[in-house]
């Protein structure tokens, strides 16, 4: 039984990510690779997350087969929420590696309070359609523009509300010290936070 890590990379496009496997000795040196050279024609690939684990190759396989209706060709990219994939790795016996110094439980708890949190929140239900305009809640020249339930492009990338107000802040020079936001709470639409506009039935 040969042991090696199972890894998840987010890329420039938002919601295609890479599920990859690398011995463990090799990992460093393939996140450096691909950070710098891409995959596939597709840039800016980052690190998300990584586990060590007994059996590493037939679980890459396994998750392969798993998530194959998401799978790009016959690449190793997917159409996926990065933490859904996440969550599903936490559950595996092993070592996390990247991010170093994670508590496994709680960062399977974490990744599922985050996953509902996004999955209750919808610009149709909030009857925001598809090309209208949100504002950032301290700075309405930072503009968004709907494109999907619970996406939205800003800067030429599709953005989920949570990580683009993370991305904002990072920018800014203002994080807070958990580093977590609710998304819906720093943007508005019509003057009005997203977080208090109620839900239509």
């Amino acid at each position: 039984m040969s042991t090696g890590i199972i890894y998840i990379m987010t890329t420039a496009v938002s919601g295609l990510i890479k599920i990859g496997k690398a011995r463990t000795e090799n990992y460093a040196e393939r996140m450096r690779f691909l950070e710098m050279n891409g995959y596939y024609n597709v840039v800016g690939m980052k690190r998300f997350f990584a586990i060590e684990v007994v059996d590493y190759s037939d679980k890459e396989t396994l998750l392969h087969e798993i998530f194959s209706k998401h799978r790009v060709g016959s690449s190793e990219l997917f159409a996926l929420d990065a933490d859904l994939v996440k969550q599903l790795l936490l559950s595996f016996d092993g070592r996390v590696v990247y991010p170093a110094g994670g508590n496994k439980e709680k960062d399977f708890d974490a990744v599922a309070r985050v996953r509902k949190q996004g999955e209750r929140f919808s610009f149709y239900r909030k009857g925001i359609k598809n090309g209208e305009k949100i504002a950032f809640v301290s700075d309405d020249s930072i503009i968004a523009t709907v494109v999907d339930e619970r996406e939205v492009e800003y800067e030429n990338q599709r953005w989920k509300l949570s990580p683009l107000t993370y991305h904002i802040f990072e920018k800014k020079n203002q994080l807070n010290n958990s580093g977590a936001y609710q998304g819906a709470a720093y943007f508005t639409y019509c003057g009005k936070k997203l977080k208090d506009i109620k839900d239509k039935d």
